[in-house]
Parts: C-alpha cells; structure tokens; sequence
C-alpha cells in the first residue's frame, strides 16, 4: 500500500501545505498512473493454467488465471494481489500456492492488466464479490477461501464480510486508513507540517477498514505479517486479529520477514497448508 500512496500524497502534500484547511485524501488516490498493465495475447494458458473471465454489471471484463491443485479435496484459494502490479508480475507466486494443494483462482484488478473497466477501490471490493461467488460455484462442497495480500487484505476481507466462504487468509493487513496514512506519509518524506493536514476521507476509511471487516465474517481467519515490516507495522495485523470474530483465528508473526515477501516466507507456506487442510476437515 506503500508505493500505491505514495506518489499522490507527494503531490497532494504540496497542496496541503500551502493550504491552511485539512487536506482529505481519497480511497482512489492509491491507483497508479498510469495502470500497471499487460498485453492481452500474453493472458494464455499454459502448463498448470488455464484462463478464466467475468463480465460485471457494468460491463467491464474481469481476466485471470486458474491454476491446478496437488490436491483437489482442498478448498479452491481466491487470491487479491497487493496494489500496482498484475497476475502477469505473479505467475509463481501463485504456482507456489498450488504447489502447497489447493487450487487457486486470481484476476486482474479492473483497468488492470489485462482487464478493462474504470478501475477503483470500492469497483475492486464489489468485483471480489462476484468472483468469489462464481468460484464458489466451480469449487462446489469444497468451498473457498479468499487470500490478500496487502492491498489485496482489504478486498479479500471485504469479499469475506459480504458473501460466504470458507477461509480468509490476510497477508500483511493494514487495521484502518486513519493509522496506515500517517506511516505512507512519514515514510515518503512528507514535512511535518503537510501530513499534519492530510487526513483519510470517508470513502478511504470505509474501503480500507480491514479491523472493521474482521469483526463482520465468522470464517476461519489466518494473518501472516512479518516482524520486518516497514510498511505496515505489525501492530496493525495484531488489532485486526483482535477485531476479529472468527473462530478459529490465528495470527502468524514471521521473524525477520518484510511486507514483500510474506506470502512466500517458508514458515507461512507452513501455515498456509495446515490451515487450508483443516478446513478440507471441516
């Protein structure tokens, strides 16, 4: 979420500084400019992959990937990736997933990659819910479980509050906007004076409330955060935990681990396996 804020609020801290009144800052001043994209006769199958798409309501076209499972008892994992990148830049990441059993299921943000559309936070969190309604679908008895990273934790926790899965899986969540802006903005030099007025906007808290979504679903919850973190402390993963009402619950803390490479570290692939084979249990 780092690098997503950052650029707007370099720009919009120079206007708050030479304004006296607070300065808000939106849910979708973290889109890129311009938009990660990708070309689409690269979204092909291949080994292991197939291609998967949606239309919404609106008409924008949702494209991704499907990966097969070592092991098809396991629920089918819905993954959200982190702001600014594309299902193209991830490829193995999500093979590893599938490597560990499940199968796993992942698209491309609208506007996106290789999907279309007007992209934008809250278009984000309704398009999850769809897409994890259709993988539901697909997975039948196994059910799903949705997986975000960064970013990626306030869609998957959203989807998770608003339609029935499995499992969430939340890797390296942020706990609320109004406690994540002030970190993005130290850490990208902005004055003390600026960031003083900078505060989140409605929109922006109602679409980053990851603690608040916590306390909405019941399902069985996983959060990985690594000590290392800089970009989201790990404090933020702990009120989330404790804002949580899922049983069972269960916060992993990766010694030494930073924001990037928390879904791969190996003690959460660890996790990620026992706690996706339990709910195979269930």
């Amino acid at each position: 979420m780092k690098a997503a804020f950052l650029a707007v609020a370099l720009v919009a801290a120079m206007g708050a500084a030479a304004a006296a009144q607070t300065q808000q800052i939106h849910a979708n001043a973290i889109i890129p400019n311009p938009l990660p994209s990708a070309p689409i006769e690269r979204w092909s199958g291949a080994p292991g992959r197939t291609t998967v798409s949606l239309t919404t309501p609106d008409g924008a076209t949702l494209r991704g990937w499907a990966y097969d499972g070592t092991d098809r008892a396991m629920p089918t994992v819905v993954f959200f990736n982190r702001n600014g990148t594309t299902i193209r830049d991830n490829d193995a990441t999500y093979r590893r997933i599938a490597a560990i059993g499940p199968s796993v299921v992942v698209y491309d943000y609208r506007g996106y990659g290789f999907s279309t559309g007007l992209p934008g936070v809250h278009f984000m969190q309704e398009d999850a819910v769809k897409i994890v309604q259709a993988a539901t679908r697909d997975a039948g008895a196994r059910g799903v479980v949705v997986f975000g990273h960064s970013l990626g934790t306030a869609v998957a926790a959203y989807a998770a509050a608003h339609t029935p899965v499995a499992g969430v899986i939340l890797a390296a969540p942020f706990a609320s906007a109004e406690e994540e802006l002030p970190i993005v903005l130290q850490a990208g030099g902005i004055p003390a004076a600026a960031a003083a007025a900078m505060t989140p906007a409605t929109d922006a808290i109602d679409a980053f409330g990851v603690a608040t979504f916590a306390g909405q679903f019941q399902a069985p919850l996983l959060i990985l955060h690594g000590t290392a973190d800089t970009e989201v402390p790990i404090a933020q993963a702990r009120e989330v935990y404790a804002a949580s009402v899922s049983t069972p619950k269960r916060l992993v803390e990766l010694e030494g681990v930073d924001h990037q490479s928390v879904v791969l570290a190996p003690d959460a692939r660890v996790a990620i396996k026992r706690f996706v084979s339990s709910l195979e249990r269930q």
